[in-house]
């Protein structure tokens, strides 16, 4: 319900066709439920009744109004009698007994295309035509829909309630606020495409912030450390720090082994250098072992199971609460992303992609999905080096080793010992070679053959640095050098051999395998184990969310496409709809009584996609609960039927009270447009209708003859102009336009003589002579003049209904009444 007078009904009963219904009480009851239903309140006051009838049918209904009146429900009661008066002079109007004041009042319609006329005028009458009968009710739905306006339905029977007899004929000037029907579908078209079409800038990555960033893995959680989840005393890490300390103590001891020390320790040190990297290589295993146990247990693809729980706890692994990870708290958080979407009118496919998108980034991959990149980052290969290493061997790369062996062999062949010192050199390397490589067969054929070419060529260079002469001083220092040569020669081919063995056995490349398997499992406990139960029910929630939505854009993509066939295009339309055209939807006849204004324009469409958003989330808004609760629930919700539904509220909406009043799906904006700017009226012209001037130009819905009837004293009638709230104060500024004043009354917190009401005001006009009483009416579809000339002395008869017989005349004829004339008109 919108705004003050929304629960306020005017329910509007035609006793032509409503007879029975009338008649029985509880098909009255419904009847008074159907109008609330047609206009989607669970609630309302539905005291307000307007009865059509026709003249010759009121005392026939005599029964009809004596149930009406007598209804608990029912408070006033509005007649509107539709015909020429019985007799054969035709100025008697017999009204039931009930239609008296203060509860009912008579409005009497001799002739639905009216006259021009105004009180006091003599002759010049102007006569209209229409394409409709005299008494043809169709013509009247324009002033039956604006005495369905409550506010205009109180002051109807309030100022009839002040003339003779209750009873009077109306007079009516009345402004339609409507656009064209071709132009508004075409508006609606735009609207209903700009929701369900997909936008050049398309948004679908989650804003930065948020639980479900977290879950999307766009974020980590705040204030919660690994060690929250895996403490040192878990037997993962337990498990890990194992590890870490073997690869330690096999580095260690192969660094040790690298020195003069492993050179010339005896062959159990390397023994036990070996069995060090078997132990780290098991420490390795068992601890990728461990882990991959773990994920196969736990896997968290769908959440974690009680037995995933347990082993966890038994691995030492805690899972504590992530702040707004419960399913409700994430639900809550895909809701307001949506609803913000749908606030800022973001288009339903981008809505839908965003929420597939989500979907996907938080779905669990389950942490057996790891276990592929356990063996890749630790390969069975690498574990069977570890276990089983190979023994140290020589490689090719001796470049130091041979420049010191080239050294020794020159500085020995160049000394004192000339060609044995060379050869004691080579005996020397031999036994280095062979003691580096563990046999003399193990000693590769390439790198022998180097070192004795190497070896040759140094001793060459002696041999001739000798015979060139040495003094007898360097024999000595020569001697040393070679021999210091020599052992580093043997050392260089040591250490080249312990290097090669760390990459051969696996061990530099373990201390990286190790670091690896605990990234791999931080990542298992933070992205897999902490969140797998959030996740797997927020991807579930999205997806459900993301089917709803889906279903809503699927089912407006189908109606934009009835409208796009209701759409003419703008080139098949005909002239624009002026004074004397048909009401909007082809209702009714035509009449000069009523002018339709206003056009299509970005105001119109920028609402109604507005509209079209707050539609969506009247949609949604049952299943929010269902879904968020049990997805699997969402592909049997009737989200199509509900959408359709909403639509065809929509459209009765905008046929009966037009684009201006909210609908009610839509949430009451302080920012919706009043009704002159959101249909383009001019607010100049309603002035000019409540103006002196302009409410001469009422039309007065009887014929030239009935006019004999109507009190025509220049002072005996009554009126009241009605504006639309909305406009009350752009119309004070209109109003001081026209007037030149510069003076706007509406300045002021409430016009001078306003009576507060139940949501409206009637305000007493500074300048009586220049305004009427005006009612400012929570609908923002009508406004105008309506002016109540009262019937002359005698022309009303009230009969009781022991007076009336079945035919509907009284028994006993009355006396023709003396025919009234206004000032200066002879009879």
């Amino acid at each position: 319900m919108n705004g003050p007078a929304d629960d306020r009904l005017v329910v509007c009963i035609d006793l032509r066709h409503e007879l029975d219904d009338v008649m029985d009480p509880d098909s009255l009851d419904e009847r008074f439920r159907e109008a609330m239903r047609d206009a989607h309140v669970r609630s309302a006051d539905v005291s307000r009744v307007l009865v059509i009838d026709t003249v010759g049918s009121l005392l026939q209904h005599h029964a009809a109004y004596e149930r009406l009146c007598s209804n608990a429900l029912v408070s006033t009661l509005l007649c509107l009698a539709v015909g020429q008066l019985p007799g054969p002079d035709g100025r008697v109007l017999d009204l039931p007994s009930q239609l008296r004041p203060p509860m009912a009042a008579t409005l009497w319609v001799g002739d639905v295309r009216g006259i021009g006329w105004r009180p006091g005028q003599g002759r010049s009458l102007s006569l209209t035509d229409a394409d409709i009968a005299a008494d043809d009710i169709t013509g009247l739905e324009p002033l039956i829909d604006l005495l369905k306006v409550a506010e205009v339905f109180d002051e109807t029977v309030s100022t009839l309630g002040e003339l003779p007899s209750a009873v009077a004929s109306p007079a009516l000037r009345l402004l339609v606020h409507e656009v064209p029907d071709e132009d508004l579908i075409r508006t609606e078209l735009q609207a209903v495409n700009e929701c369900v079409s997909l936008p050049d800038d398309l948004r679908t990555g989650s804003a930065p912030g948020g639980v479900l960033d977290v879950l999307a893995g766009y974020a980590a959680p705040d204030d919660l450390a690994l060690e929250d989840c895996l403490p040192e005393d878990s037997l993962l890490r337990q498990a890990h720090w194992r590890c870490v300390e073997r690869l330690a103590e096999a580095d260690d001891r192969l660094t040790r082994m690298t020195g003069w020390r492993g050179l010339l320790a005896p062959p159990a040190h390397l023994a036990a250098l070996g069995e060090s990297v078997r132990e780290a290589g098991h420490a390795l295993a068992d601890y990728r072992d461990v882990i991959e146990q773990t994920f196969e247990w736990a896997d968290g693809r769908a959440g974690l199971d009680a037995d995933g729980r347990d082993h966890l706890t038994h691995m030492g692994i805690r899972l504590p609460h992530v702040q707004g990870t419960r399913p409700e708290e994430i639900g809550a958080e895909l809701r307001e992303r949506v609803t913000t979407r749908l606030r800022r009118r973001r288009p339903l496919p981008e809505i839908v992609s965003w929420l597939r998108d989500f979907a996907e980034r938080s779905v669990p991959a389950g942490s057996a999905a790891q276990l592929d990149r356990l063996r890749r980052v630790c390969p069975d290969t690498l574990l069977d080096t570890l276990v089983d290493p190979p023994p140290p061997s020589l490689g090719v790369r001796i470049v130091r080793a041979g420049a010191w062996s080239a050294v020794a062999a020159l500085a020995a062949a160049a000394g004192p010992l000339g060609i044995w010192g060379a050869l004691l050199v080579l005996a020397l390397l031999a036994a280095g070679a062979v003691r580096t490589a563990g046999s003399p067969a193990a000693v590769p054929r390439v790198t022998a053959g180097a070192l004795a070419g190497i070896w040759l060529t140094g001793s060459a260079a002696g041999l001739a640095l000798r015979s060139a002469g040495v003094p007898a001083w360097a024999d000595v220092p020569l001697l040393v050098l070679a021999l210091l040569a020599t052992a580093l020669a043997a050392g260089a081919l040591w250490a080249a051999a312990l290097g090669r063995w760390r990459t051969d056995s696996g061990l530099a490349e373990a201390a990286e395998a190790g670091e690896r398997l605990g990234e791999v499992l931080d990542r298992g406990v933070l992205r897999h184990w902490l969140l797998a139960d959030a996740r797997a029910g927020a991807s579930d929630q999205a997806r459900a969310l993301a089917h709803l939505v889906q279903a809503v854009c699927t089912t407006l993509t189908e109606f934009a496409g009835q409208l796009g066939r209701r759409a003419r295009p703008a080139w098949e339309d005909g002239p624009p709809r002026t004074g004397g055209t048909s009401p909007a939807g082809g209702r009714g006849g035509r009449t000069q009584a009523v002018e339709y204004v206003g056009q299509a324009g970005l105001a119109l469409q920028t609402t109604l996609a507005g509209d079209m958003a707050d539609l969506v989330a009247e949609v949604l808004a049952p299943y929010w609960e269902v879904v968020l609760r049990d997805p699997s629930s969402a592909a049997g919700l009737p989200v199509a039927a509900r959408t359709d539904e909403l639509m065809r509220v929509f459209q009765q909406h905008l046929a009966q009270v037009g684009t201006t009043p909210t609908p009610p799906f839509a949430s009451a904006s302080a920012g919706r447009p009043d009704p002159a700017t959101l249909v383009g009226v001019d607010l100049r012209r309603i002035v000019d209708v409540l103006r002196r001037d302009g409410r001469d130009d009422a039309l007065q819905l009887c014929s030239p003859d009935q006019l004999r009837v109507l009190d025509r004293a220049p002072g005996s009638s009554q009126g009241f102009g009605f504006v639309p709230h909305a406009m009350q104060g752009a119309f004070w500024k209109a109003l001081a336009d026209v007037s030149g004043s510069g003076k706007v009354p509406g300045d002021r917190p409430r016009p001078a003589g306003a009576v507060p009401g139940d949501g409206w005001t009637v305000d007493r006009s500074p300048d009586p002579a220049a305004l009427p009483d005006i009612v400012w009416t929570a609908s923002g579809r009508f406004a105008g003049l309506l002016r109540l000339v009262p019937l002359s002395t005698g022309a009303v008869r009230t009969v009781w209904p022991e007076e009336a017989d079945t035919s509907g005349t009284s028994r006993q004829a009355p006396a023709a009444p003396p025919a009234a004339h206004a000032p200066g008109e002879t009879g």
